[in-house]
């Protein structure tokens, strides 16, 4: 079973960064509880839809992450999260951040 999406929303703050938080999934798509969690995948790039850079967190009780030393563009973020058998779930909603 696939873990349903994460939801993330995005914080402005110093140019350059941008601090993602999210609320960790609690169940599997089919209903059931969500018992392995093993982490997040955050992907981003400047284009929408398409996502030039990974971060992988193998810890399932990190619940924001600061991305750094983002050049000057719109950043677009989406995540996953995936269990310990390594099923990742369908993207999160996209968010985005200018960086000027």
């Amino acid at each position: 079973d696939v873990n349903d999406t994460v939801n993330v929303a995005v914080v402005l703050n110093n140019s350059g960064t941008a601090l993602l938080s999210w609320i960790p999934p609690t169940d599997n798509t089919d209903g059931s509880s969500l018992t392995d969690l093993g982490g997040y995948k955050i992907r981003y790039g400047t284009s929408s839809g398409s996502y030039s850079d990974t971060i992988t967190i193998n810890n399932p009780g990190i619940t924001s992450y600061l991305v750094e030393n983002l050049a000057s563009a719109d950043w677009h973020f989406v995540m996953t999260s995936f269990n310990s058998s390594g099923i990742e779930s369908s993207y999160s909603s996209e968010v985005s951040k200018t960086v000027n």
